[in-house]
């Protein structure tokens, strides 16, 4: 006969068993975290320090430098461009006026309203190239925090414990026991144990835990700390007020001066002064050296005192004294080393606006000795010319005379 199989039926699943009255809760996740070994560790020491002779980090610090040069010269130069539209205008107006004619010409309206025009123009420009500089410092100050930022994810990493070995568990009828049992005395110290040694912080949590603190720091910092102060800021300040004022020689405000309360850009600080009727001094250029007390030809200021020296000179007098010297100029305590040194434009601005002057002068005052001399004596060159003439005469009869013979 054949064999009967008897199926078995599908298991139930077994009834769940409440322990307890209370829902038991689950604790957060924790990724899995191990700390770094020691050769790991000496590795991220190694890159640390390799970031000070890094290739492409000297590329981005001279990118750095490139755009702050570029700026600095960029508003100089339209805002010379301005100036000088305006100077035309003002001769314009200048000329109708001593001719007294009152009407405007077609040209002087169209002058008028280029010169109008290139105002807005460059006035957006200017703003353009100002924001553009202090996002080069806001980089620069980045770049520059690397290192801080590096060197504390390290200190992090080397500061970290490996957790403790977790404990075997203990026996379900041992968890069961009374509140009132006396072991839970040693679970308490177990768990305090498990919390006094500090969470295992990944690398790329602690760079990224250790730039977010510079980075509230560098945002707490107001507008004159970050901007007024910094190396590159201050030849850009005093490249657009040299090309604003280049005839009235205006000394720069006070640093103090150039953001408002909120953080924005104060323009036209030496105008807003003169409207309040202030009394503003007018600047004394020296173009000579005070060390050398020869003209300049290379002038170089510093980041430490305002005054300029001519190159050879004052790297010359610093290198005497083993490479950090006090400003020669009486009265600064300042100590002045090679890297403090800059090349200065701006007086290399103004020289080469009194160089022009002077060659102004020197051809407008040729032309009027050329008229006075033609008045005083006018008789003097006709009669040299006839008499040149008669020797011309003279000459030509000797000639024609040969001739015949």
């Amino acid at each position: 006969m054949p064999r009967l199989l008897q199926r078995s039926r599908p298991s139930e699943p077994a009834p769940a068993t409440s322990v307890g009255s209370d829902d038991v809760s689950l604790p957060e996740y924790e990724p899995p975290a191990f700390p770094m070994n020691d050769e790991n560790k000496s590795k991220l020491e190694r890159l640390v320090a390799a970031q000070r002779n890094d290739s492409d980090a000297r590329q981005y610090e001279k990118h750095l430098n490139e755009c702050s040069k570029n700026l600095i010269k960029a508003v100089g130069s339209i805002n010379d461009l301005l100036f000088q539209r305006r100077r035309q205008l003002a001769r314009h107006v200048e000329k109708r006026r001593s001719e007294g004619v009152d009407d405007k010409s077609e040209a002087e309206r169209e002058l008028e309203e280029y010169v109008a025009e290139l105002e807005a123009t460059i006035s957006t420009l200017t703003d353009k190239s100002e924001q553009a500089l202090r996002r080069v410092i806001d980089c620069r100050a980045e770049f520059e925090d690397t290192k801080t930022v590096l060197e504390s994810v390290v200190v992090t990493v080397k500061a970290q414990q490996p957790r403790p070995e977790p404990k075997p568990k203990k026996e379900r009828r041992q968890q069961r026991r009374p509140a009132n049992d006396d072991d839970d005395d040693d679970d308490d110290e177990e768990v305090d144990e498990a919390e006094d040694v500090p969470p295992v912080v990944g690398v790329i949590d602690a760079l990224r835990t250790a730039r977010k603190v510079k980075m509230i720091e560098y945002s707490r910092l107001s507008a004159y700390d970050k901007y007024a102060v910094h190396n590159d800021y201050i030849p850009f300040k005093r490249t657009w007020h040299d090309a604003m004022h280049p005839d009235n020689e205006i000394p720069l405000p006070d640093p103090s001066t150039w953001f408002d309360e909120d953080g924005n850009p104060v323009k036209n600080v030496a105008d807003i002064q003169e409207d309040d009727d202030l009394v503003v001094e007018r600047e004394i250029v020296d173009l000579k050296c005070p060390l050398s007390l020869q003209a300049f030809k290379t002038p170089f200021s510093n980041h430490k005192c305002k005054h300029t020296f001519e190159k050879d000179a004052i790297m010359s007098f610093i290198r005497s004294s083993g490479g950090k010297a006090q400003c020669p100029v009486p009265g600064c305590s300042k100590d002045l080393t090679i890297t403090d040194l800059y090349p200065d434009e701006v007086m290399l601005r103004k020289m080469k606006r009194v160089a022009e002057a002077s060659r102004r002068n020197a051809d407008a005052t040729s032309e009027v000795e050329e008229e006075e001399e033609e008045d005083d004596d006018p008789d003097a060159s006709i009669v040299i010319g006839r008499t040149n003439n008669i020797k011309r005469e003279r000459n030509n009869r000797r000639v024609e005379d040969i001739e015949e013979d």
